[in-house]
This record gives C-alpha cells, sequence and structure tokens, in this order.
C-alpha cells in the first residue's frame, strides 16, 4: 500500500491492483474541493473584442468553415481527473 497527498486529500493506492481509498471523510473532502473547482470554471468568461478583418469576405474557400482542421480540442479536466494523474 502506498500512501500519498494531492491537493489537501490523503490518498491510498495499492501498489499491486492500482485500487485506490480514501480514509474516513477524504471523501467528503472530496466532493466539496470538486464542487468549488466546478463553481469557479463555470463562471462566464470576460468578453473580449474581436479584431476587425482586413481582408474582404468570399472568395476561394469561404464556403469551408474556418478551424483547425482535425485537431481535437482540449477538453477542461476536472478537479478529479487531475487527482489521479
Amino acid at each position: 500500500m502506498r500512501t500519498y497527498e494531492r491537493n489537501g486529500i490523503h490518498v491510498d493506492q495499492c501498489t499491486e491492483c492500482r485500487g485506490v481509498f480514501l480514509d474516513r471523510g477524504e471523501l467528503e473532502h472530496l466532493i466539496t474541493a470538486e464542487a468549488q473547482w466546478s463553481a469557479q470554471q463555470s463562471q462566464p468568461p470576460a468578453p473580449t473584442s474581436t479584431p476587425q478583418q482586413s481582408y474582404p469576405q468570399g472568395g476561394y474557400g469561404s464556403q469551408y468553415p474556418q478551424g483547425s482542421y482535425g485537431k481535437p480540442s482540449k477538453k477542461r479536466r476536472g478537479f478529479l481527473e487531475e487527482l489521479f494523474d
């Protein structure tokens, strides 16, 4: 059994099966921390002004959407996902 602390939460992990065990009260602390993290992330971002485009609209390729060709967007990771990295 290996014990470590991450983000103020004590976690016990089995070295053979890699199972995770929490001490008494750690689950409540974990749920509270996740709720606080989610509340911070759900606040709307500050409005930003978009720069005016100096090139004319239309023309070659205008029927295709602009963006990153095939690059997946990076998903925000939750507090729980960061805890077990």
